[in-house]
Parts: structure tokens; C-alpha cells; sequence
């Protein structure tokens, strides 16, 4: 009986938002893991009817079973997320009629620790992926997440080295932390590195005139900061997985239950709440500053998400659209925070080839000529 109830109590945070964070993990895990996991909801509930006898078995049985439908929620709802995320894919952007291949590991290059001097003389660091022997390549840059609190530019390896296997020059970034260094350093820092990457961008083998941001979750913050303000590089895309886009909502609207304390993270990030500081949070804030004329961006979020609710993606898609700009809104069922993490996950199943696509055809092949 135990067996089976362990079982229930793993798999039912597929279903039931989890109040803590280490439930938070499972939440994370286990949907994006549900057909491996309804495997052994079912072999557990083989063994516990083989072993368990009269009215134990019929509680572990039926505890497994429970377990193995909720489970089976996401693989129900896969079949039409990914066919509506095509369909958003190809509505907005169309479909790239020279989309890049991946090659061998072996042709990558990478330059590690290049210095970056912020605006009052901090040395970060940056690590450049590039392809053996090209020339000038669109760019992506990429920034991690971590709630503005932890987090490294290694976070980012796996995402680096795998669109520089497809030809793009990859750039992964580092900003400081709050709380020693509160907003706007965040944003700082990242200007600063893209300030780096123009002054290299022929030696690093970088198309200044087509560069992408890449950020997840507080990352996505500082790419849609980033990108929606003139710099010294020509973004013409922004990828944000499952970003925080308006920091006034997040605090007075935060998810139930809510297992990361999103308002003790907003405070940390800005140094108080948003009656205290108004301006900043509206700084903060991607929604304050859209207005026509904006790079195509591309957002994903789960609509579990315990961090960053859905909602507020839908606002963004809805404020952009409004001012004529592009974007792509790709919603995943039973995704929660940090979905992708799980690489071979049901949501990264969907978010990589439809990033792909996105900067494909926002940037064009990487192994063409420079426009």
C-alpha cells in the first residue's frame, strides 16, 4: 500500500499546484517526464496488485491508478499544444524556407572568460561559441535566470552549444545580483556586455546587424529590457521563456499558492514594493515600454507556471500586438516554471523547434551571407 501511495503522492503535483518549493520540483519534473512516468505508474501498479492482498491492494491499486491518470494529463494535452503552437509559429512568422541544420560538436569553437568592463569598472566575464572558420554569423546572445539572485552564464552551456552547432555565434552573458546590487545594475550589466560584444563583434565573428537575446525567467526580463531599447547592436529578435513582463502585477497579483515567495523575490530584485518605488517597478517592467516598432519576439510559458503567471504573458502578447508589432505566444498546458530545464522533456519538445523556426526566420540562415 505504501508503494502505491508514494506513487499518488509524486505523480498528483501534475495536477494540483504545488504550495512549497521542493514540491515545486515535482511539479517541474514530473509532467515534463509523464510518459516515462505513466511506465511506472503502470508497472506500479502491477507489483502492488502481485503483492498487496485483500483490502491493502485495493488502496494501493487504486492509489496507482489515480497516480497514473494524473500523469496522463499531459500526454492528452500534448497532441493539440503542439499542434497550436505550430499554428501560432506559422501564423506569425511563417515557415523558414532555409532553416539551419546541426552539425558536430567538433566544428564549435569556444572562447571562455572574455573580460567585460561594466560602467563603474566591475570586471564580468562573457564565453563566446562560434563556428571553426566562419565569418561574420547572426548572434545570439543569452541570459540566464535565477530570480536576479544566483545563477551563471554556465546555466546556459546546453542552449549555447546547440545553436552554435546550427551556425549562429552564441554569447553567454553575466550580470550581478541582487541583493548586493539591486536593479537597474541587472540591466546595466547587461548593456555593458553588449557594448563588449559591438567592440569584438569582428573578431568574435558576430553580424552586429543581426543579433537575438535568449533570456529565461529574470534573464527574459533583462533580454525584453534590453531589446526593446536602442543599443549598440542591431537586435532583431528576443526570445523570452517564461518571462516576468510586468512587476507592478506580479507583486500585487502573485500566483496561489505562491511556493517561491514571488513578492520577497520582486523586493529583493528593486529593494521594496511598488508603493515604495513606483518608478522602479515600471523600469522594470517590458510592458512599459512597448510601442510600435518593436523586434518580433517570442514568448513560452506554461500555464501551471507558479512563478510567472500566464496571464501576464497574455497581456504583453495582447499590448503588443495592439502597436503592430510581431510575436509569437506558445502556451504549454501543463508546463510549470523552468519547464526546459528538462531537455528531453514533453515542453522542449515543442519550445526548441519552434525557437528554431523563430530565429530562422528573424534572422536568417547563419551559414548565409550577412544582410
Amino acid at each position: 500500500m505504501a508503494l502505491g501511495a508514494l506513487t499518488l503522492a509524486i505523480a498528483m503535483w501534475t495536477v494540483v499546484p504545488p504550495p512549497t518549493l521542493a514540491l515545486l520540483a515535482l511539479a517541474v519534473i514530473v509532467p515534463e517526464l509523464a510518459p516515462w512516468c505513466a511506465a511506472v505508474c503502470v508497472v506500479v501498479t502491477l507489483v502492488v496488485y502481485a503483492l498487496a492482498l485483500g483490502r491493502a491492494r485495493t488502496i494501493a491499486v487504486a492509489c496507482a491508478i489515480v497516480a497514473l491518470a494524473c500523469v496522463l494529463v499531459p500526454l492528452v494535452e500534448y497532441p493539440s499544444a503542439r499542434a497550436a503552437a505550430r499554428a501560432e509559429s506559422d501564423a506569425q512568422i511563417g515557415e523558414p524556407r532555409d532553416a539551419p541544420v546541426e552539425r558536430a560538436a567538433s566544428t564549435i569553437d569556444v572562447l571562455r572568460d572574455r573580460p567585460v568592463v561594466t560602467r563603474d569598472g566591475t570586471r564580468l566575464g562573457l564565453d563566446v561559441y562560434r563556428t571553426r572558420g566562419s565569418g561574420a554569423r547572426p548572434a545570439i546572445v543569452t541570459i540566464y535566470g535565477g530570480a536576479w539572485i544566483f545563477g551563471t552564464r554556465a546555466q546556459m552551456a546546453s542552449i549555447d552549444v546547440a545553436y552554435a552547432r546550427l551556425g549562429y555565434t552564441v554569447v553567454g552573458i553575466d550580470y550581478r545580483h541582487a541583493p548586493a546590487h539591486r536593479f537597474p545594475v541587472e540591466l546595466h550589466d547587461v548593456e555593458d556586455a553588449l557594448a563588449t560584444i559591438s567592440k569584438h563583434a569582428a573578431a568574435w565573428n558576430v553580424d552586429p546587424k543581426r543579433v537575438a537575446l535568449f533570456g529565461r525567467s529574470a534573464g527574459a526580463e533583462l533580454a525584453l529590457l534590453t531589446g526593446y531599447e536602442p543599443g549598440p547592436l542591431a537586435i532583431r529578435a528576443v526570445v523570452a521563456y517564461y518571462a516576468p513582463v510586468d512587476l507592478v502585477a506580479g507583486y500585487d497579483d502573485p500566483p496561489a499558492p505562491d511556493p517561491a515567495n514571488v513578492r520577497r523575490i520582486l523586493v529583493t530584485y528593486l529593494g521594496g514594493t511598488p508603493n515604495g518605488l513606483p518608478a522602479a517597478y515600471r523600469r522594470a517592467s517590458p510592458l512599459t515600454f512597448v510601442r510600435p516598432g518593436l523586434p518580433p519576439t517570442f514568448f513560452i510559458c506554461g500555464r501551471r507556471d507558479q512563478l510567472v503567471r500566464i496571464a501576464f504573458q497574455r497581456t504583453m502578447r495582447d499590448a503588443l500586438r495592439a502597436h503592430g508589432d510581431r510575436v509569437v505566444a506558445i502556451e504549454l498546458p501543463w508546463s510549470d516554471h523552468a519547464f526546459d530545464a528538462i531537455e528531453n522533456g514533453l515542453g522542449a519538445s515543442i519550445a526548441t523547434p519552434a525557437t528554431r523556426a523563430f530565429l530562422a526566420a528573424t534572422l536568417g540562415n547563419p551559414l548565409a551571407s550577412s544582410r
